[in-house]
């Protein structure tokens, strides 16, 4: 793979329901390494287009490449577990009984240990992936900030303390690309900065993000590069100080 190759590549990703075009077109290519925002008024294709990419929704017509391989109509299993390229949805779900670490190693499993006889195995290798799950646990509910809650049930954490748990759900398998959606919808100020801090942090470890978010202010501190989706199609793109001078934008979406 070259290193100009995006980590991934959108070309011509369209799709309708009914008489309502909710993407029209969408070409869009992402850089290894790139913390990318997308923000647009509701209904614009935000969520539509995260769909697409990773297999919930089947486009009409476009094809997209993750590190220059087609995975243009791969289901969503199979997007997850063979391509590392993993998204959030904006509704936070946890296995309410389990701790935050035993939640974190049920997430990794399907990646240490892909077939049934590796699930039951007793081997050595076995044991190892185990201890792994485990250490990679423990670092990950450190780098979120939740090592204070990190022996209560999950179902006992406040609202973001579940984002950040979901957060460290997704990067439990090491992926190359998450794609966030609203990360920061429904929490308070002082966990919005501690999710914020998280996903720099992963960032700077080397994973690759698409953020969807409704809070202006922050994406625009947090991305490198800003898209703005309108009815279905890109409106605009560029650096966060080039977008909210934008007259389209601000007539778009901030407000005039």
């Amino acid at each position: 793979m070259s290193t100009s190759t995006p980590v991934l590549g959108i070309r011509g990703m369209a799709k309708s329901y009914g008489a309502v075009q909710a993407l029209r077109g969408v070409d869009l290519d992402v850089k290894a390494g790139e913390l990318l925002g997308i923000i647009g008024p509701n209904g614009s294709g935000k969520s539509t287009l995260f769909d697409c990419c990773t297999g919930l929704q089947t486009p009409d017509a476009g094809t997209m490449h993750l590190d220059g391989r087609d995975i243009t109509g791969w289901p969503m299993h199979r997007v997850a577990r063979e391509g590392r390229f993993l998204r959030s949805f904006q509704k936070t779900v946890v296995f309410e009984t389990m701790t935050p670490v035993e939640s974190l190693i049920t997430a990794g499993q399907m990646f240490a240990f892909p077939t049934l006889a590796s699930t039951f195995s007793i081997l050595p290798s076995s044991r190892r992936r185990t201890a792994a799950l485990k250490a990679r646990a423990e670092e990950l509910i450190d780098l979120v900030g939740l090592s204070v809650v990190r022996e209560q049930p999950a179902g006992k954490l406040s609202f973001g303390q579940q984002k950040l748990l979901q957060f460290a759900s997704c990067l439990m398998a090491e992926p190359r690309l998450i794609l966030l959606d609203e990360p920061l919808a429904g929490i308070n100020p002082m966990l919005i900065e501690r999710v914020v801090a998280s996903i720099r942090r992963a960032n700077e470890l080397g994973v690759t993000f698409v953020v969807i978010e409704h809070n202006i202010d922050v994406i625009m501190g947090l991305a490198s590069r800003i898209v703005v989706l309108d009815q279905g199609a890109i409106l605009e793109q560029g650096a966060p100080a080039t977008i909210v001078k934008s007259p389209k934008v601000v007539e778009a979406y901030l407000g005039g």
